[in-house]
């Protein structure tokens, strides 16, 4: 990709710079992974989904902004 604009770098590029300072994980699920941003120990928000399965991504369960419960085997 070729961008050629007057406006630094660090401005078109900010947003991302904010996602990586989120606290992400990617966790596996059977046909893929659901990136996940961690809301307290035990809730998570889906920030992001990754499937094999054309379905997955119109499941509700699945979609971006879903809060689900995290459950930690130690």
């Amino acid at each position: 990709m070729v961008l050629y604009t007057a406006v630094p770098l660090e401005v078109i590029f900010q947003d991302q710079a904010k996602e990586e300072e989120k606290n992400l994980l990617q966790l596996p699920f059977a046909r893929g992974t659901i990136e996940v941003e961690l809301v307290s120990k035990t809730r998570g928000k889906i920030v992001r989904l990754h499937s094999f399965n054309i379905n997955d991504y119109l499941h509700p369960d699945l979609q971006p902004g879903k809060e689900i419960k995290l459950k930690w085997n130690v």
